[in-house]
Parts: C-alpha cells; sequence; structure tokens
C-alpha cells in the first residue's frame, strides 16, 4: 500500500510502469473519522490530486459519491472533501484509476492532457496533445454535475465581466474629467504662448532675410530626403509576410511542436515584426490555415493554439472575427463555416460573434476588406448568426 505523500505516474485502469512517464500525481489517501451511522472518509489531499489532473476538487470528491452510492460534501473554503462512509486508501486508488480512464485520459493518445468542451448539452474531450474531441459516456451520473458546474461557472464569469465593465466605465469617466480639466488648463496656456509669439513674431519680421536660390534648393532637398525616408520602412503588410513564413518554417522543421511552443513563435515573430498584439491572429492564420482547411480539419486542430492565442479576451475575439473576414475576403461562402467551427472549438463566443454581426464596420475590421465585401460576409453568416440566436433564447428559457 503506498504511504500519503507518494507520487506515481497518472494513469487509468491500464498501468503506466514508464519510470520517464513525466504525468505525476500524488496517491490518494482518506481518514475515516466518526463512527456508527456517521462514519465518514475525509480526503486531505484532494486539491493536490484535482490540480495534478487539471479537474476540480468538487468533480474528484463527486465521482466517489456516485461511484459507490454515498453522499459527498465538498467544501471550497475549508478545502474539505467527505465521502460518506468507511473507504480504504486501496478502494479510494482504484476508483481514482476508473476516473483517470473515464474523464482524463485521452481516448485516441492515452495522455492525461484533456479539457471539457460542452456543446448542446454534451460533453467532449479536447486533447491537447494529439487535438483529438472526442464525446463522453453521457449516461453517468457524474456529467449532470459537470454540465450544471459548466452552467455555474458560465454565469459567474458573466457577472464578473459586467462588474468589471461597470469598473472600467467609471475609471474611464474619471479619466475623462481630468483630461477635460487638464486640456482647459492647457488651453488657456496655448492662448498666452500665441500671444507672445505674435508679437515676438512682428518684430522680428522686419530684419528676416528672405531665401536665397540655394535655401530654397538646399531645403527642396531635405523635403525630398525625408519623404524617401518614410517610403523606405518595412510596411505591416511586408512584416506580417515575414511572420507567417518564419512562423511557417517552424511548424514545418517541428510538426509535433506543443501549443505553447507555437504560441512562443508567433510572439516573438509578431515582437520582431514591430506588429500589434493582435496581429498574432493573423500570423497564425496564414501559416497553419490552408485552402483545405475545411476537408483537414485544420482549425478543430489548431483550436488549442487558436485559444491560447485569443486567452478568452472579447477584444481579441473580435480581432480573430476580422483576421477570419479577410482570409474569406475571396472566398466568402467559407466564412460561415470557419466561424461556426471556432464556436463548435470554443474558440469564439456566441455574445461576441452575435455583437460583431450587429455592430457593423469597427476598427476590428481590417482595410483590405471594403464595405461591399464585409456585408457579402455578413449575408453569408447570418443562418450561424440566427442558430446562435435561437440556442441562446432556448437557453434563457430553460433558466
Amino acid at each position: 500500500m503506498s504511504r500519503p505523500g507518494t507520487i506515481v505516474n497518472i494513469a487509468g485502469t491500464t498501468p503506466v510502469d514508464d519510470p520517464e512517464y513525466r504525468y505525476k500525481m500524488p496517491v490518494v489517501y482518506g481518514k475515516v473519522e466518526g463512527r456508527g451511522n456517521g462514519i465518514k472518509t475525509v480526503i486531505p489531499n484532494i486539491a493536490e490530486v484535482a490540480l495534478s489532473l487539471n479537474r476540480t476538487p468538487a468533480e474528484v470528491c463527486k465521482y466517489f459519491g456516485t461511484e459507490i452510492g454515498a453522499q459527498t460534501s465538498y467544501s471550497e473554503k475549508d478545502d474539505r472533501a467527505v465521502v460518506n462512509g468507511q473507504h480504504t486508501d486501496p478502494q479510494l486508488q482504484d476508483m481514482m484509476h476508473k476516473y483517470i480512464e473515464k474523464y482524463v485520459i485521452c481516448p485516441n493518445c492515452r495522455l492525461p492532457e484533456t479539457e471539457y468542451k460542452i456543446r448542446n448539452g454534451c460533453i467532449y474531450h479536447r486533447c491537447a496533445a494529439c487535438g483529438a474531441t472526442e464525446m463522453l459516456d453521457m449516461s453517468h451520473k457524474l456529467t449532470t454535475f459537470i454540465l450544471a458546474q459548466h452552467k455555474k461557472s458560465k454565469k459567474d464569469k458573466s457577472k464578473r465581466d459586467k462588474k468589471k465593465e461597470k469598473t472600467e466605465d467609471g475609471e474611464k469617466k474619471k479619466k475623462k474629467s481630468k483630461k477635460d480639466k487638464k486640456d482647459k488648463t492647457d488651453s488657456d496656456e496655448d492662448k498666452k504662448k500665441k500671444k507672445k509669439k505674435s508679437k515676438k513674431d512682428k518684430k522680428s519680421k522686419s530684419s528676416d532675410k528672405s531665401l536665397t536660390q540655394d535655401d530654397s534648393d538646399g531645403l527642396a532637398d531635405d523635403m525630398d530626403n525625408l519623404s524617401v525616408g518614410s517610403e523606405a520602412g518595412v510596411d505591416d503588410a511586408g512584416a506580417l509576410a515575414l511572420a507567417i513564413e518564419g512562423t511557417m518554417k517552424f511548424m514545418k522543421e517541428d510538426p509535433k511542436a506543443s501549443v505553447k511552443e507555437i504560441v512562443e513563435v508567433v510572439t516573438n515573430q509578431q515582437m520582431a515584426s514591430a506588429l500589434k498584439t493582435h496581429d498574432r491572429l493573423q500570423i497564425f492564420m496564414g501559416a497553419a490555415i490552408t485552402e483545405n482547411c475545411f476537408k483537414g480539419k485544420e482549425i478543430q486542430k489548431f483550436a488549442p493554439i487558436f485559444e491560447a492565442l485569443v486567452q478568452d479576451n472579447p477584444i481579441m475575439q473580435r480581432h480573430l472575427i476580422g483576421a477570419a473576414e479577410a482570409y474569406c475576403a475571396e472566398k466568402p461562402k467559407t466564412f460561415p463555416v470557419m466561424l461556426k467551427q471556432f464556436f463548435d472549438e470554443d474558440v469564439l463566443d456566441e455574445e461576441v460573434i452575435i455583437r460583431w454581426a450587429y455592430d457593423g464596420r469597427t476598427e476590428y475590421t481590417l482595410d483590405c476588406v471594403d464595405e461591399d465585401t464585409r456585408a457579402t460576409l455578413r449575408a453569408e453568416a447570418e443562418p450561424v448568426v440566427n442558430w446562435l440566436q435561437e440556442e441562446d433564447s432556448s437557453d434563457s428559457d430553460s433558466d
């Protein structure tokens, strides 16, 4: 029997004996409290176990209850997990292996690098290692708990976002008020300076000499040099092309690169090319997405990278839609497909897509997408927008 504090390989029902295996977890152990009908098993290291599996302690605790038919409770405040009844450490660890098999390990590559993606009331595994997406066994009682937790966290996130927006609005008003006062002060000072300058100009005007022909030619040469210098700089389009080329080269040389490594390369390319942060989305889209992206499931494959670049930020999501508009400008019928796939992979939120649909042209729309093209893309996306609104309406009714 393993002692508390022992670290083992993360494994499902099939053991992993590789000593070099990098996925580790602490063994589960319990402490029995009470006696008679009030006997219960407390799991002191539930938080450490859940963290190693990238799951919540409440979910792990709930699984024990669904597996043995016992009542469970988890207090986030005290970090205390309780399973009614007396259960030995080997029993707990055996249940943990079954939980890992069903809810943590990727069915395709067998690595514990999955996260949940929920669509239309179904839970999917999405693997960051191999990109596979597989649906869970929805008949198990734990899935009801996972769906309820997902819904709760979504509502909590919405409340936090609204609170943040109010705070930001308040700060903007304060800054605007300070700026208005400063501008007024600056304006008064400017008027005084202009009066002084006007008097000075009148005094010096009579003593000024007119430009000779040589002076005039020299000034013209200086202006020409300034013009040439501004045109000689590398433009954003050229810098973007170089950044895309650099990213493509890296991905070709290292096809098994991790999400973190690719994001780091894209970021380095963006910074080296002096482009803006949101240009990372254009860089990666240009490097990774090909004309056959929908047949080859490239968006599904690279979704974890897009998600890492977007970071669940609504502003970055709008920039991603802008990049998709530019990418699909010549083939508008592919745009709604791309939009839907980004939504299915949880890269884009429905609220962001609906807001884009009704905002018209904004600062997120790239210059290469003219108004007619954008109108065409919006028309093509109409079925997706309508579907999202119907989904949103049905969710509100069910609440």
